[in-house]
This record gives structure tokens, sequence and C-alpha cells, in this order.
């Protein structure tokens, strides 16, 4: 009996020393990923033209989130929805103390008469805004975040999101995919912008020369 008990023994501290040495290595993978940050040592990666900094988490709705060493996660428009929105008069944020759900609606683009909702691609509360009214007339990955929030649910929201090559092979997808629904549903499409024949970009502000069911078919398509 007492050879079990030594035998069981030393299995139980061989399992607690494998699980804290696992514990261990994820804790400074996520410190190095934290560490980056969008601008920092993490590599950009560029797809069709637009900017994919490292360490970003992606939603399908062209939003993204970061991780802060704090715990909170800042949140903004990816460089594909910032340029094909073009020229933006004004966005409308949540306030302090919102709660947000992943998917839905977080804040809303305003040009002109047109308005362009997009979701959070979290679940939290709303920790803080970016009220600066030039923040997205640059990098919309730094000084052009919108909302801060104090995440819930994140293991399970990551899960929705994609990161490193898998979402930069999505964003080339996404922006040939734009292209074409723009050239099967404009009457003129070259009017719009669409400047892919080379794997480039969608031209900047396509959605400045689209209106009414298009832009809400756009929306509905890509920005949600």
């Amino acid at each position: 009996m007492v050879p079990v008990l030594v035998i069981l023994t030393f299995a139980a501290f061989l399992l607690v020393d494998f699980a804290l040495k696992r514990r261990r290595e994820r804790l400074a993978a996520e410190t190095m990923v934290l560490a980056a940050g969008p601008e920092g040592a993490l590599a950009s990666i560029r797809q069709a033209g637009y900017r994919l900094p490292g360490g970003v988490f992606v939603h399908g709705g062209h939003t993204w989130a970061f991780l802060q060493p704090s715990g909170e996660a800042r949140v903004g428009i990816d460089d594909f929805a910032h340029g094909v929105i073009g020229r933006i008069d004004r966005i409308e944020l949540p306030f302090p103390g919102a709660a947000l759900r992943q998917g839905e609606r977080a804040f809303t683009v305003v040009q002109g008469k047109k308005r362009i909702e997009l979701v959070s691609p979290l679940d939290g509360v709303v920790a803080a805004v970016n009220t600066d009214p030039d923040a997205l007339k640059g990098d919309p990955y730094q000084s052009g975040w919108l909302v801060a929030i104090k995440p819930a649910n994140l293991a399970h929201n990551l899960k929705r999101l994609r990161i490193a090559a898998d979402a930069a092979a999505w964003l080339e997808k996404e922006t040939r995919r734009f292209a074409e629904f723009i050239a099967l549903h404009s009457a003129r499409p070259q009017e719009v912008g669409v400047t892919m024949q080379d794997g480039g970009q969608v031209a900047a502000g396509a959605l400045e020369k689209v209106d009414g069911e298009l832009l809400q078919m756009l929306v509905r398509k890509f920005f949600r």
C-alpha cells in the first residue's frame, strides 16, 4: 500500500509541476503581446494595402480590440473601415459606464446625413472614451482608439476574433469581397473607387460615393 501512495504522490507532484510550467509559459506569451502594443515590437502586417498591427484582435465587423496590461481593452475601427468610410464628420460614442455586447452597436460614424453603426468586438463596460475630434485622422490603431472597455466574458469573446496571420488572410479576402460587391451592385463601380486589378486596396472614401439601399447593404454585409 505504501509504495502505491508514494507513486501516486510523485505523480501528483509531476502533474502540478507540469500545470505550473504551462501557466508560466502562457503568462509569458501574453506579456509579450501586451508589451508589444499595436505599435510595438510585433511586426505590422500589411494585406491588400491595409495595416494590421501584431497583437490586435479583429472582429468581423471591422472593429478591433487590444488588451492593455491594466486589464482594460482599447477598441476602435480597423484600417479597412477607416479607409473605405473616408470622411468622418463626427463619431457618436457611448457614455462611460455603458454596457457593450460583442457584435452589437458600440459607436456610430456620421458622415453628412449618413450614419454608419459599428459593433463592439467585446462584451464589457465602457471605462473611457476618446473625445479628441481629430483622433481618427491619424493612426486608427494608436491615437484613433475610440473606447476603453473593462472586458467581461473575455475568453469566450476572443474565440470569435481573429489575430495575426488569420486576421491578415481574412482582411485580404474582405478587401476583394468588398470590391466584388461594389462591382456587382453599383451601376458605375469605377466611380466608387474600386482599384483591385493589381491587388491594391479599395480607393479611400468609397462609402462617400454610395447612399440609400446600397449603403445599408454594405453596412449589413461588412460592418456587422
